[in-house]
């Protein structure tokens, strides 16, 4: 097992899993629909990041196919993939990008919420997982990180930490080493600059952001070595929810999947679209900086290397079974 800092579960609203587990309690979604073959509901809600990450969603908006399943998505921009779980707990979230690590964490720690994948999102790409440090930084290795302060956008288990932990294995350097800090991935950009925190873990466009207005330079593109290609995002719902509204599941799945197909075969569309959602992003940055790789195809065999490092730090118990997590695309996803 890690180290203290490192029993790092996601934490979790008490009084939103009572209300998920003991009252099973009308969804977050507006109106139903009477048309039995087609979705139960006829709006739901998403939680996910304003990041290119949820590139395959707005694609999805911007060429009608959720409107062509009878679905009205209404997208709420949450922090990270921790900050989504009350609200899957509580039903105000019906659908959620979540990162794997942070997810199967979760349904470790807390299995009667009940998190299931219903489509996958994305794996890493070259400078799409990337700990930033200061212009002036001495620090030439992630060796250097021991004793210091190192930002992530949630002070739970994620991604990012897991990427960390497995590189500084490589210096014989314990995840205890190092002490975490929780924020925002655009309220990184001055604490760094001005030297407040050591380093920064960070995505796409922030990584461009913090070179570009921070003088900010790379340390370590965390997805490299024993990390390239890594499984990064999921979209989430619960086990609530997919047994209450199967046809909506399997709608929502049918048109993301149309606009994960089209995010992975255009990139050049994916860039042209991203200024218009991301306000703080201009069509320079968008134009030059890397994306994820986005999936079109829903893996156990992929997502179980994310649990199997898990488990190498004990993380997730061996019995864990992410299988049982995966709900199957539907027949013309």
């Amino acid at each position: 097992m890690r180290g203290p800092h490192s029993q790092r579960f996601p934490l979790f609203v008490a009084a939103a899993l009572a209300v998920a587990v003991a009252s099973a309690c009308s969804s977050g979604s507006a109106g139903t629909t009477t048309n039995q073959q087609g979705p139960e509901l006829s709006t739901v809600n998403l939680y996910t990041i304003d990041s290119p990450d949820t590139a395959p969603v707005w694609l999805a908006q911007q060429q009608g196919y959720f409107k062509q399943v009878g679905l009205n998505v209404k997208i709420v921009y949450v922090q990270g993939s921790g900050a989504v779980v009350p609200d899957l707990a509580a039903h105000t979230a019906d659908f959620a990008q979540m990162n794997y690590v942070t997810a199967f964490a979760e349904e470790a720690a807390h299995p009667q919420l009940g998190i299931r994948i219903v489509a996958d999102d994305e794996q890493a790409a070259p400078n799409t997982n990337v700990l930033m440090v200061p212009k002036s930084s001495k620090i030439t290795s992630v060796a250097g990180l021991k004793g210091k302060t190192v930002a992530f956008p949630s002070a739970s288990l994620d991604l990012g930490m897991l990427a960390l932990d497995e590189q500084l294995r490589g210096y014989g350097i314990k995840p205890s080493s190092y002490t975490v800090e929780g924020m925002g991935f655009p309220n990184m950009i001055s604490p760094l600059a001005r030297g407040e925190i050591t380093a920064a873990f960070s995505i796409q466009p922030f990584i461009t952001i913090m070179e570009s207005s921070a003088g900010a330079k790379p340390l370590i593109d965390l997805m490299t070595g024993p990390m390239a290609s890594f499984p990064v995002l999921g979209w989430a719902t619960t086990s609530y929810f997919q047994q209450k509204y199967p046809r909506t599941v399997a709608a929502f799945q049918r048109a993301l999947e149309k606009g994960q197909q089209l995010a992975a075969s255009d990139p050049a569309l994916v860039r042209k679209l991203l200024p218009k959602y991301i306000t703080s992003m201009s069509s320079t940055i968008a134009n030059v900086m890397a994306l994820q790789t986005y999936n079109t195809t829903l893996s156990a065999t992929r997502l179980q290397r994310v649990v199997d490092l898990m488990q190498q730090f004990g993380d997730l118990p061996a019995s864990f079974n992410v299988k049982s997590m995966l709900v199957p695309l539907p027949s013309g996803a």
